[in-house]
């Protein structure tokens, strides 16, 4: 075999699962690459996600009892290593998530018994992490990402120039690289037509927890309505976040539920804009998943202008940039185009455009050559 992608961490709460099997879809069924993930037998959405993987090829599993966690990873090295007593051979092994410091420790003693082209991992922090970590933890990884057969993707250029920049010995040899996400699968737009009523609709679709402008956007809007209606639709995304925002329970525009893929795509069409309004807990060199969600449906969005999310916004004009500051916001939320203006179908325009460019069939090509070229 040439490849195994490998993720730890395949039934956590967000979306590891789905990114992974989108990723599948994309390479399509091909003998040449197998995967391994971590299994929960207790998590119904687990083994499910594990049925939808099998369709794109050959799948091996290996009992957790946690969903993420540097145990998962020390499993993941296990199941490996039996796959290779058992025979199976990989030119090359991707690990989808991992814990870095782990994966540091152990592959340099993997690699001493077992012959591997190239070890790639995709890593989703900057260096910041990195070097809040122990001196030992950071040599030991110093040391790994020098290996010359190691490959080490982030999701964004903003994340692989502050890598480049704080590590340059590191950078070396193509050492340092991106790899693009797959949220926007082939197929139709889950096109649903515009409403254009007295309020502009705005969503805030996906994971509840505190960071997401939630403690202000709330309040804002019960303050005053002529801004438009609000919609805050999702689950938890844990005990400790209901207890911070708890505050929901009371607002008319909250739906609390989990939600399916098909589902969450009805929900965010339901709106006119969908909000990305994270606050400093958020990295803004990250890429962010509700921007693809927005455009699998062909809605702008609004997001602040120094992030990641901003610099696509700016590119390809496919949403609007908020004001930093709180009061100004609400005023520009107050005049923000309205569903049937021609500024608004510029917007639109716009997300067709930065869906084009990131759906996956442009970039498989890339994907592929990564991976296996």
């Amino acid at each position: 075999m040439s490849l195994l992608i490998i993720q730890p961490w395949f039934g956590a709460v967000g979306h590891p699962a789905q990114s992974l099997i989108n990723m599948a879809s994309a390479i399509g069924k091909d003998e040449r690459v197998e995967y391994l993930v971590s299994m929960n037998s207790d998590s119904e959405l687990c083994l499910n996600s594990m049925q939808r993987l099998k369709s794109w090829g050959k799948v091996h599993g290996f009992s957790v009892k946690t969903f993420v966690g540097r145990d998962n990873t020390l499993r993941a090295f296990w199941a490996l290593c039996r796959l290779w007593i058992k025979g199976s051979r990989y030119q090359r092994i991707f690990f989808f998530d991992s814990s870095l410091p782990m994966l540091a420790l152990l592959w340099p003693i993997f690699a001493r018994v077992c012959s591997v082209e190239r070890i790639s991992f995709l890593h989703l922090h900057g260096p910041e992490l990195f070097d809040r970590s122990s001196w030992l933890s950071r040599l030991v990884t110093r040391r790994f990402l020098m290996r010359p057969e190691v490959r080490f993707y982030l999701r964004t250029e903003e994340l692989a120039q502050a890598w480049t920049v704080a590590y340059k010995d590191i950078a070396v040899g193509n050492r340092i690289s991106t790899l693009p996400s797959l949220e926007i699968p082939d197929g139709a737009v889950h096109q649903h037509p515009l409403q254009p009523t007295a309020q502009v609709k705005f969503g805030l679709v996906g994971q509840i927890r505190p960071g997401k402008g939630l403690d202000w956007l709330v309040p804002a809007f019960q303050k005053y309505p002529d801004i438009g209606k609000l919609t805050v639709a999702g689950e938890y995304s844990s005990h400790e976040s209901h207890a911070q925002l708890s505050f929901l329970d009371e607002f008319d525009g909250f739906v609390h539920c989990f939600m399916s893929e098909d589902e969450m795509l009805q929900r965010s069409a339901m709106q006119d804009y969908l909000l990305m309004l994270y606050d400093g807990s958020w990295d803004k060199r990250m890429e962010s998943a509700v921007l693809y969600l927005a455009a699998r449906v062909n809605r702008p969005v609004v997001v602040y202008g120094d992030s990641w999310s901003g610099r696509m916004v700016r590119e390809f004009g496919c949403g609007i940039e908020a004001p930093v500051d709180r009061q100004q916001r609400i005023e520009f939320l107050r005049s923000i185009p309205r569903p049937g203006s021609i500024e608004y179908a510029g917007l639109l325009d716009g997300m067709t455009a930065f869906r084009e460019a990131h759906s996956v069939e442009s970039l498989r090509p890339v994907l592929m050559q990564e991976l296996l070229g």
